[in-house]
């Protein structure tokens, strides 16, 4: 896809207007919870509406309004229907931005330490936040990304948080729910689905470290990475991005967990280590070009699991 073609520049002209977002503010406010689409707005109404929101004296000239709703319509913000006006799904997704605060709103919190210690040396782990990153990081060794200097010191896991997910919510409380969001983006990845936009994935990293070796700095001079395994997929379309350990794929997959659940044992109850530190699992390449690794998971009843992933994400259990 060509970068500058991909610019909506019309939509962001139209979006310049205060009266054009009070406009789309006021049809989605029509929107229920108990209904697939918001109700239709009479003229009247909206204008009346936009009067009601507007700080500065509204002009309700009618040519004037006109022009602004039909802006709206083409740029395929709203619709007109049977009754008025109606809201459309990409004009939902703008208000809905507006009202997260991804746009211009921001927080904050100062450094705090949690509980539970580093997975890598036993520190003391603590959580910070940096321009919509929640990252949780070892305040006593390099964590599992020294290789990435680009991150705090320590970085054991890192999310992304929206203002929303961290506003009127304590530090702990903001961790908690950037966590359970994080399993949802590792599932979703897994599944080739972006958890931004619904696009396609694609897998670009994909590897163990046969002779890995840390070191005294934390960083393996034959791949350069502090982990031995290590996975990286973005999406066709939006480009977000993914960085993460290829075991843990494997953890978090639901059919894995249902047969070592069978097999006693219980992971059911994951904590944010579960996606800081890949499991201690024997594995081993097993096709390289594409690559394919395998896992074997010991566990209490039965034999040990075999799981396999390949360069799509998809794990298949060897033996269920």
């Amino acid at each position: 896809m060509d970068p500058a073609s991909s610019f909506p520049d019309d939509a962001f002209r139209v979006l310049s207007h205060d009266v054009r977002l009070i406009a789309l503010v006021a049809l989605e406010d029509a929107q229920t919870a108990d209904s697939f689409a918001a109700d239709p707005v009479s003229y009247s109404e909206l204008a009346d509406r936009v009067d009601d929101y507007h700080a500065e004296a509204f002009d309700r000239d009618a040519g004037n309004f006109d022009y602004h709703l039909r802006k709206l319509r083409d740029a395929e913000f709203i619709s007109r229907v049977d009754g008025g006006y109606r809201i459309r799904q990409a004009g939902v997704q703008v208000v809905r931005a507006i009202r997260a605060g991804d746009i211009t709103d921001r927080g904050g919190f100062d450094t705090v330490t949690i509980d539970e210690p580093c997975p890598y040396c036993g520190g003391t782990s603590a959580i910070t936040l940096e321009d919509d990153w929640l990252f949780i990081h070892c305040l006593d060794c390099v964590g599992a990304f020294a290789q990435d200097e680009s991150l705090p010191a320590g970085t054991l896991a890192g999310f992304e948080v929206s203002p929303t997910g961290i506003r009127n919510r304590e530090p702990l409380e903001a961790f908690r729910t950037a966590f359970r969001m994080g399993m949802q983006v590792h599932r979703l990845f897994a599944a080739g689905i972006c958890p931004e936009c619904s696009g396609t994935t694609t897998t670009h990293t994909l590897e163990t470290c046969p002779a890995h070796d840390p070191g005294e700095n934390g960083v393996c001079p034959e791949c350069g990475r502090t982990t031995e395994e290590f996975f990286a997929v973005s999406c066709d379309v939006c480009q977000r991005s993914l960085m993460s350990f290829p075991a843990i794929v494997v953890a978090t997959d639901p059919h894995v967990i249902a047969v070592m659940y069978e097999r006693g044992r219980d992971v059911t109850d994951q904590t944010w280590v579960a996606l800081s530190k890949p499991p201690d699992w024997p594995s081993r390449t097993v096709e390289t070009d594409p690559a394919v690794l395998e896992y074997t998971i010991p566990v209490p009843d039965g034999e040990a699991i075999r799981v396999r992933l390949d360069e799509s994400l998809t794990v298949t259990v060897c033996n269920p």
